[in-house]
C-alpha cells in the first residue's frame, strides 16, 4: 500500500457552478463551509463551455475559465479564500470530449470544419475521414493544401433530408458562411465560387449535413455515448494532451488548485497512460469518475491495479450508495414490490383494482405471498432483470451507438490482420474476416452488449494463447497460464455470442480470432472497443433499464443493482474492500449524477416497510389518473381494407398485447420520494423518465397523447384535493421512516473509509430528482442561519426535524470529528489502522440495529427498519457489545506499540472478524442466541458526538443511545 500523497482531503462539497452562481459566490460561501467542517471545495467543470451550459460538461475551449463562471479571476479568488481557511481545492476535468453544439463557439472545431483533414486541429478530433466520403471532393485550393482529402465530417443537423434547399450563404465577421436557421457553417477559403448556389457551396465543404436520423449510424466522429453535440478527443495524442492541458497545468504552478477529478475516463483510448501523464504534470490529488459494476450478490469489480500507480487514489464513490440504501432496506418488503412490480409489468391489476374481460371474476393475486416465493428463490429475479438489461443495452449496440460498432468493424477489417503478431498469423492461418461489414458490426454489437463490465483494461499478454489454442491442434490450454480477469470477461462474452440466435453471422474461427484481437492489448481494435462498450453499458442501464425496471426505485442507482437489495454484511465487506484498495477515493451519497438524491432515496427506502399500503395508495392513485399505457401492435396491424392474408390471420388468432403498466410504481414513488414538491418539478421528471425508458415516448419523437396524460397526472397533485390527501396520507407514514434513513445513511456515509463528498445543500434535507432538479439553487443564507445556532438546536423541537437542522447538526459534527480524528479516517497507513469492524448485537431487536467500530475509537450505532421497530414496541433489552481486543489505545504511541505486538495473521491482513453477528447470509432470520455472550465489562468512556451524552463501558443499551435520534456516534474519552 502506498504512502498517503499530500495533501489528501478528510472530505470535500460539490459546487455547481453557473452563470448565476460562479466562483466569486461559492468563493463568499468558504466562510460558511470552514464552519460546516468540510476540508476541500470540490467544484464542477471550469473550463469555457458552451453559452448558457448549466453544468460546464460541454467544454469548448480548454485554454481558458469560463468567463461566464467567474474567468481566471474568479478561480483565483476561490483559490485564495479556501487556501486562507485552510481547505484544499478540487476541480472536475472533462479530457474526453468537447462541446460542438454551436461550431462558431469552438473555434477548433470550426477549424476542422473549415479546412476538415488539413486544419491543424484535425489529430485533435477522432474522426473517420473515409467514413464520410461521398460523390464530391472537398475544395482543395492550388497551394496551401498538402494532404489529399479522403473523405468529409458527417453532421446530422437538417429537420428533414430535403432540407439542404434552405441553405443561405451569409456573411460572419467577414466571411462567408453557410446558414441552415441560425446555425452557421464555415466555408472553405476560396471555395465559394461566382454563381454557386448554396447546395453546390456546400458540396465542396470539408464536412455534409445529412439528416438528424443518420445519427446513430452515420456519424463519423466519436461521440460521448450518443451526445452528437459532444465529439471525442484524442487526448491519448502526446501533442493533444499539452495543448489541451496547458491551462489545467497552470493551476498548479500557481498554487491555485490541487485536485483533479476526471470525468468519463471509460471514453479515453488509454486511461492508464492518461493518469500517468497527468500524475507527472500537476503533482495533483485525483479521483476518476468510474462506475464499478456490481454483481448481484455483493460482490464489485476493483479498480484496474496499475491505475494507483499511475496516480488515481480511488472513484467518485458511486458504488458505495448501493451497499448503504441495501443495508436500510426491508428484504421481504423489496420482494412484495417486486412481485407487484410483475403483475404489473404482465398487465395485470393491483389488489383492489378491477381486472377486465375473463380476469375480472378470477380472484386478485396475493402479493405478498408472491414475494415470499421471490424471496427465496432472488435467482428468478435476477433473470428478470438481466432479460431487460440486455435488451436495452442491445438496442443501443444495434440503435444509437451502432456507428461505433460500424466504426469498429470497418478498422477491423482494413487493418486487423496486421496488427497481430507473426506468431499469430501463423497459427490462424488465413485472415478470417470473410463476412460483410454489417455482420461484423453486429457481431461486435453482441459482444459490447454481453460484457458485465463498462470496458476491459489490459489483458494478460498470455490470454490470446487461449483463443490461438481454439485454431490449433497443437496448443494444450492446460499447459497455459490461467486466463486473467479481463481474459475471462472476454471469453465469457465471446461464448454468449455463440447461443444468440445472430451466432450464423459469426463462425468460431472468427470468434477465436476476435479472442486474440481483444487480449492484444496494443491492437488498435482492442482500444477502441474498451473505449466504446462504456457507452452502451452507461445508455443501457443507467440511462434506460433503471427507467424500465420499478420495483423499490431508491435502487436504481448509478452503479446500483435494484434487483436485489445488499445485505448488511455486505456493507461491511465494502468497508474493507475500500480501506484495503482504495482509502483515498471520493465517498458519494448524492451527486449530480445520481438519480434521486440521498433524502429521496431514504423516503422511497420507507416503502418497502409498508409495501401494502403503498400498493393500495398506488391502485388509488391509478384510478385518479387515467395514463394510458399502449402495448406496441405493430405486427398485429392489418392493411385497410384486408381481409384476408398473414396479418389478418395473425389478428384473429393473437391474443391482444398487455400493456406493461410497471413505470406507474416508478413514477408515484417519485412523488412521494420528492414530496413536497411542485407539479412542475414532478412533470419535468416524468417527461424525461418516460423518454428515457423509450417505451411509449422518446427523446426524438415525443408522444403527445401519452405524454399529456403524464402532465395531467402530475398536474393533478395539485388540483385534485383526494389525490393530494392520498399523497398526504402517505407522507404522513413515511416522514418519520425517512428521516431515519437519512441520517443512518449520512453517518455511514461521513464515516467510511475514503473521503466523504457533500454535495451542495443536501446538508440539509434535500429531495430531489433527477438532474436538472437536482441543480437547482441552493439557499446558503438559509444554511447559515441553522448552522449557527446548532448548539443550541432543540433535538425535541419539531421544526428542527421538518428543517433538516437535525441533518445539519448530524453533518457538521461528523465532519469535525473527521478532521479532528484524521488519522482514524485517512491514515497514513490503511493496514496499520484497520478496516472498521461491524460490533455484536444481542436482543429482541439486534436485525434493527447497526453497529460499527472505526479506527478502534469511533463506535457508530444506528437503526435500520424503523417503521418495523416501531411496530415491535422499541428496542427492548437491544444491547451492543464490543469486544475489548477492538479498542485501541487513544495515545498514537501507546497504539502503534500494540499494533506492532500484536501476532493474530488474520487481523494484521486486515480481515473482518470471525464472527460478525450482523445479518446472517440468508438475511431473513436471526436472534439474540446468534451473537456471543455479553464480554465482561472494561472500562470505557463514550461521548455522543451529537448530543454530547455519556456513556460507560463496553456494552450499551441501545434505547439508550437512540433516545433522541436514530443514530449515535460515540468517541471514546479519556
Amino acid at each position: 500500500m502506498s504512502q498517503r500523497p499530500t495533501p489528501v482531503p478528510a472530505s470535500t462539497y460539490r459546487f455547481q457552478l453557473t452563470s448565476d452562481f460562479t466562483l466569486f459566490d461559492a468563493a463568499e460561501q468558504i466562510p460558511y463551509l470552514a464552519g460546516l467542517g468540510i476540508d476541500w471545495v470540490y467544484l464542477s467543470p471550469v473550463l469555457a463551455a458552451e453559452p448558457g451550459s448549466t453544468h460546464g460538461y460541454d467544454m469548448v475551449d480548454p485554454t481558458r475559465v469560463d468567463e461566464a463562471r467567474g474567468g481566471r479571476a474568479g478561480l483565483e479568488a476561490l483559490s485564495r479564500a479556501a487556501h486562507a481557511a485552510g481547505m484544499g481545492v478540487l476541480v472536475d476535468i472533462v479530457p474526453n470530449h468537447m462541446g460542438v453544439a454551436t461550431p462558431v463557439h469552438n473555434r477548433y472545431w470550426w477549424d476542422l470544419l473549415t479546412f476538415g483533414e488539413a486544419s491543424r486541429y484535425a489529430q485533435w478530433f477522432d474522426v473517420d475521414w473515409a467514413a464520410g466520403a461521398d460523390d464530391t471532393a472537398p475544395f482543395r485550393p492550388a497551394d496551401g493544401w498538402t494532404r489529399p482529402a479522403t473523405g468529409k465530417l458527417v453532421l446530422a443537423e437538417l429537420g428533414a433530408p430535403e432540407d439542404l434547399g434552405k441553405l443561405e450563404i451569409r456573411e460572419h465577421e467577414g466571411s462567408p458562411v453557410l446558414a441552415y436557421y441560425d446555425n452557421l457553417y464555415p466555408v472553405a477559403p476560396g471555395s465559394l465560387q461566382d454563381g454557386m448556389t448554396p447546395q453546390e457551396l456546400h458540396a465542396v465543404q470539408n464536412y455534409r449535413l445529412v439528416h438528424w436520423k443518420h445519427e446513430d449510424w452515420g456519424l463519423n466522429y466519436r461521440r460521448f455515448f450518443s451526445i452528437k453535440t459532444l465529439a471525442g478527443i484524442r487526448v491519448e495524442d502526446p501533442a493533444v494532451f499539452a495543448a489541451t492541458h496547458r491551462e489545467i497545468a497552470s493551476w498548479f504552478t500557481a498554487g491555485l488548485v490541487d485536485g483533479l477529478r476526471i470525468d468519463h475516463i471509460d471514453g479515453l483510448a488509454r486511461p492508464e497512460e492518461y493518469l500517468a501523464r497527468l500524475t507527472h504534470l500537476t503533482g495533483a490529488y485525483i479521483v476518476t469518475e468510474k462506475i464499478l459494476a456490481l454483481e448481484s450478490r455483493g460482490a464489485r469489480e476493483l479498480l484496474p491495479a496499475g491505475w494507483a500507480e499511475a496516480g488515481a487514489r480511488g472513484t467518485t464513490g458511486y458504488e458505495l450508495i448501493a451497499y448503504i440504501d441495501g443495508a436500510l432496506t426491508d428484504r421481504a418488503g423489496f420482494f412484495h414490490l417486486e412481485a407487484a412490480r410483475q403483475q404489473l409489468f404482465a398487465g395485470g391489476p393491483l389488489p383492489g383494482e378491477a381486472g377486465e374481460g375473463a380476469d375480472a371474476a378470477e380472484e386478485p393475486a396475493d402479493l405478498a405471498a408472491a414475494g415470499r416465493h421471490l424471496q427465496r428463490h432472488p435467482t428468478s429475479v435476477h433473470g428478470l432483470f438481466t432479460q431487460i438489461e440486455q435488451a436495452a443495452k442491445t438496442h443501443f449496440a444495434f440503435g444509437p451507438l451502432s456507428g461505433e460498432m460500424l466504426r469498429l468493424a470497418r478498422e477491423l477489417k482494413a487493418i486487423g490482420w496486421f496488427h497481430c503478431d507473426a506468431r499469430s498469423r501463423a497459427v490462424i492461418g488465413a485472415d478470417p474476416l470473410d463476412i460483410d461489414i454489417e455482420q461484423l458490426a453486429d457481431v461486435f454489437g453482441i459482444l459490447a452488449a454481453s460484457l458485465p463490465v463498462y470496458r476491459v483494461y489490459r489483458p494478460a499478454p498470455t490470454d490470446r494463447e487461449h483463443f490461438l489454442a481454439q485454431l490449433s491442434d497443437t496448443v494444450d490450454t492446460a499447459d497455459l497460464p490461467p486466463l486473467s480477469e479481463d481474459g475471462q470477461i472476454i471469453m465469457r462474452a465471446l461464448s454468449a455470442i455463440r447461443s444468440t440466435a445472430r451466432s450464423a453471422t459469426a463462425s468460431d474461427r472468427l470468434l477465436a480470432y476476435l479472442g486474440v484481437v481483444l487480449t492484444t492489448a496494443n491492437h488498435p481494435t482492442f482500444i477502441r472497443f474498451a473505449q466504446s462498450t462504456g457507452a452502451i453499458m452507461a445508455k443501457g442501464v443507467e440511462d434506460t433499464t433503471f427507467y424500465r425496471y420499478a420495483a423499490l426505485t431508491a435502487l436504481n442507482e448509478v452503479g446500483g443493482r435494484p434487483e436485489e437489495p445488499f445485505e448488511p454484511t455486505a456493507l461491511w465487506q465494502e468497508f474493507e474492500r475500500r480501506m484495503r484498495t482504495t482509502p483515498y477515493g471520493l465517498n458519494s451519497l448524492s451527486t449530480h449524477d445520481t438519480k434521486r438524491s440521498e433524502d429521496t432515496r431514504a423516503r422511497i427506502l420507507a416503502l418497502a416497510e409498508l409495501p401494502g399500503e403503498f400498493l393500495a395508495f398506488l391502485a388509488a392513485a391509478r384510478q385518479r389518473t387515467s395514463v394510458r399505457y399502449r402495448p406496441d401492435e405493430s405486427d398485429l396491424m392489418v392493411t385497410a381494407g384486408a381481409q384476408y392474408g398473414v396479418n389478418a390471420s395473425i389478428e384473429r388468432t393473437k391474443a391482444p398485447l398487455a400493456a406493461d403498466t410497471s413505470f406507474d410504481i416508478l413514477l408515484w414513488q417519485a412523488v412521494l420520494g420528492a414530496w413536497p414538491a411542485t407539479p412542475e418539478r414532478l412533470t419535468e421528471y416524468a417527461l424525461k423518465a418516460a423518454r428515457e425508458q423509450s417505451l411509449y415516448t422518446w427523446w426524438t419523437d415525443n408522444h403527445e397523447e401519452f405524454e399529456g396524460e403524464l402532465r395531467a397526472a402530475m398536474e393533478a397533485t395539485e388540483q385534485d384535493p383526494e389525490l393530494r390527501a392520498l399523497i398526504e396520507d402517505m407522507d404522513g407514514r413515511i416522514r418519520a421512516a425517512g428521516h431515519s434513513n437519512g441520517l443512518v445513511a449520512k453517518a455511514l456515509q461521513l464515516l467510511a473509509p475514503g473521503v466523504p463528498d457533500v454535495y451542495q445543500g443536501t446538508e440539509l434535507w434535500d429531495r430531489s430528482l433527477v438532474d436538472p432538479d437536482n441543480r437547482r439553487p441552493v439557499d446558503y443564507s438559509e444554511r447559515g442561519r441553522h448552522l449557527g445556532g446548532i448548539d443550541r438546536l432543540d433535538l425535541s423541537d419539531e421544526a428542527a426535524w421538518d428543517s433538516g437542522a437535525v441533518k445539519l447538526l448530524l453533518t457538521s459534527r461528523l465532519l469535525h470529528l473527521r478532521t479532528r480524528l484524521r488519522e482514524v479516517f485517512v491514515p497514513d497507513s490503511p493496514l496499520l489502522t484497520g478496516p472498521p469492524v461491524p460490533v455484536g448485537r444481542t436482543g429482541t431487536q439486534w436485525e434493527h440495529a447497526l453497529a460499527v467500530l472505526f479506527g478502534g475509537r469511533v463506535l457508530l450505532v444506528g437503526t435500520r427498519l424503523p417503521i418495523g421497530l416501531a411496530a415491535a414496541g422499541g428496542w427492548a433489552d437491544t444491547a451492543v457489545t464490543v469486544a475489548a481486543e477492538d479498542l485501541r489505545p487513544l495515545e498514537e504511541d501507546a497504539y502503534l506499540a500494540q499494533v506492532l505486538a500484536e501476532t493474530d495473521p488474520d487481523r494484521s491482513a486486515g480481515g473482518l472478524p470471525a464472527d460478525d453477528t450482523g445479518t446472517s447470509a440468508a438475511g431473513t432470520t436471526g436472534s439474540a442466541e446468534s451473537s456471543e455472550a455479553p464480554a465482561p465489562e472494561a472500562p470505557c468512556r463514550w461521548r455522543d458526538v451529537l448530543t454530547g451524552a455519556e456513556y460507560t463501558g463496553t456494552r450499551l443499551q441501545v434505547a439508550e443511545l437512540l433516545d433522541r435520534l436514530p443514530v449515535a456516534v460515540l468517541e471514546r474519552v479519556e
